[in-house]
């Protein structure tokens, strides 16, 4: 069996382990929700619900998310009063996204996402797409690459050129402008590189540790070669890509200096 025929067949049983789950979950007629949400009554109350399926599948969605795993309920984002046990009070407050009421409205998603996500709205709110967005509407917020619940983040470099390329490199917005997403598209492939051998060093790191070597040099190194990673990922929602180019070469400079000293050590033995 060639490789491509055990990559589809590998997929068609992981789909079907997949529908066997929901489905065993739907024939049980429930998700059932964590004991932590036990007095969540909107947690509770939707993981009972098998119409409408869009509401169910939302659901399902949030249980597989970080959102729930941070205990981030559907009250937090949508609004309600989970401790509610009549329909209509519980729903208070919870408004279609496209609403301008509503808190997951286009310009209203940076004020509920600062609840959680302060570093990072603190820096998207300086960018000149979110005057953009505030004043005329036109430019991204934060579902434009986060997607429902951050369930899809845009971070596949082509996919991150080609959003940008709906309005810097089309007639129908602003003037075309193709080189920055060409320039995005490098950004994104930086701070992938950067990842890549961060994390390359971070395994080596624990293996020394497992031999007991001594590594503060490298700790100390390892741990700016993240910090500045974990800065030029903030950044990056700023879309200064000059600035944030800059910041994750350096953290790909750091940890690439820990990995081949502990490639070297684990050599010599």
């Amino acid at each position: 069996m060639n490789r491509r025929r055990k990559l589809c067949l590998l997929t068609l049983l992981l789909a079907a382990g997949m529908f066997w789950f929901v489905s065993a979950n739907q024939i049980g007629a429930a998700q059932q929700p964590k004991p932590s949400y036990k007095n969540n009554n909107c947690v509770n109350c939707h993981s009972q619900l098998l119409e409408p399926l869009g509401v169910s599948s939302r659901y399902l969605e949030w249980q597989l998310s970080s959102h729930e795993e941070r205990g981030v309920s559907c009250e937090k984002c949508h609004g309600g009063e989970p401790s509610a046990k009549d329909k209509e009070k519980a729903h208070v407050g919870v408004l279609r996204s496209s609403n301008p009421q509503s808190r997951l409205h286009w310009k209203n998603q940076p004020e509920t996402c600062n609840a959680c996500h302060q570093n990072v709205v603190s820096s998207f709110v300086q960018s000149a797409h979110y005057q953009r967005l505030k004043g005329i509407g036109l430019g991204p917020s934060c579902n434009t690459c986060h997607e429902h619940m951050a369930t899809k983040v845009i971070y596949s470099p082509t996919e991150t050129a080609n959003l940008c390329a709906q309005c810097h490199d089309s007639i129908n917005f602003i003037q075309p402008r193709p080189e920055i997403p060409a320039r995005a598209k490098e950004t994104m492939l930086a701070l992938q590189r950067a990842d890549a051998v961060v994390n390359w060093a971070r395994l080596l790191l624990a293996e020394g540790r497992r031999r007991n070597w001594p590594l503060g040099v490298e700790e100390n190194d390892l741990k700016l070669a993240e910090e500045t990673l974990g800065e030029a990922r903030v950044k990056w929602h700023a879309f200064n890509l000059e600035s944030v180019r800059k910041q994750a070469d350096e953290a790909y400079f750091r940890g690439v200096k820990v990995k081949e000293a502990l490639r070297k050590r684990l050599g010599a033995e």
